[in-house]
C-alpha cells in the first residue's frame, strides 16, 4: 500500500504545482489566451462565436450544406443556388451572433462573411445584422475592394427586395446618398467622371431620379450653377 501511496503523492504533487504555475501565469500578465470562445444558452445551443476566424459551430446554418438547401435554397432555383452558394466565404476574424435557429443575427470584426445571397467585392471591416432567418438587412463598415485593393466606407440598410438605402464614400472620391425601390434610384451627392453609380461623362453634384432601366427620369447638375 506505501508503495502505491508514494508514486500518487508525487504526481498529485506535480499536478497541483502545474495549476498553481498557471494560476500564476494569469494573475500576472492579466492575459487569457485563447483560439476561440463559443458560448450557448440555456438550452446548450451554440449563440455567439468569437475567435479569428470564429470557430466551427454545430449548431450554425451557414455551414450545413443540409440546412442552407433547406431554408434558402427552396427560395430559388435549388440547383443553381447550390452552385453559387459553394464559393461563398463564410468566416471572419470577431464576433458573431446567431439566434435560436442557428441564423447568423450580427457579426462584429474584420474580414467578414458573404451575404448569404452573393459573394462581395471585397472583405468588409466592421458591422453587419441579419434578419431572423439570415438574410442581410445592413451593414455599417470598411470595404477593401479586391478587384483595385482601394476603400469604400459605406452604411446602409436593405428591405426584402434588396439594397434600399446607402450613404457612402467611394474609392473614386465620390459622396453620395442613394435610395432605391423596385422600380427606380434617387442619387443625390457628388459623382466623379465616370462614376458607376452616377454614370455621367464628367464630375456631377447634384440629384437624380432613375427608371429601372437606369436611365435618368431627372437629372439636375449643380455646377457651375449660382
Amino acid at each position: 500500500m506505501q508503495r502505491l501511496f508514494i508514486p500518487y503523492m508525487i504526481v498529485s504533487a506535480l499536478v497541483i504545482g502545474y495549476l498553481i504555475l498557471e494560476i500564476q501565469k494569469l494573475k500576472e500578465p492579466g492575459i487569457l489566451h485563447t483560439r476561440g470562445i463559443i458560448i450557448s444558452d440555456s438550452l446548450g445551443r451554440e449563440r455567439i462565436l468569437i475567435g479569428a476566424p470564429f470557430p466551427f459551430s454545430k449548431d450554425r446554418v451557414r455551414t450545413d450544406t443540409n440546412e442552407v438547401r433547406k431554408h434558402w435554397a427552396s427560395r430559388f432555383e435549388e440547383n443553381e443556388y447550390m452552385g453559387w452558394y459553394k464559393d461563398y466565404f463564410h468566416g471572419g476574424n470577431g464576433m458573431l451572433i446567431m439566434n435560436e435557429d442557428g441564423f447568423d443575427k450580427v457579426l462584429l470584426g474584420d474580414d467578414l462573411a458573404d451575404p448569404n445571397t452573393g459573394q462581395r467585392n471585397g472583405r468588409p471591416t466592421g458591422l453587419l445584422w441579419n434578419d431572423e432567418a439570415g438574410f442581410e438587412r445592413g451593414g455599417l463598415g470598411l470595404n477593401q475592394l479586391k478587384e483595385n485593393g482601394k476603400y469604400r466606407n459605406i452604411l446602409g440598410f436593405d428591405d426584402e427586395t434588396g439594397e434600399a438605402f446607402h450613404i457612402g464614400l467611394l474609392e473614386d472620391g465620390s459622396k453620395m446618398i442613394r435610395m432605391a425601390w423596385a422600380d427606380s434610384t434617387l442619387l443625390i451627392g457628388r459623382g466623379s467622371k465616370g462614376n458607376f453609380l452616377f454614370n455621367n461623362p464628367k464630375s456631377f453634384v447634384g440629384i437624380q431620379l432613375r427608371s429601372e432601366n437606369d436611365q435618368h427620369g431627372y437629372q439636375e447638375n449643380w455646377i457651375g450653377k449660382k
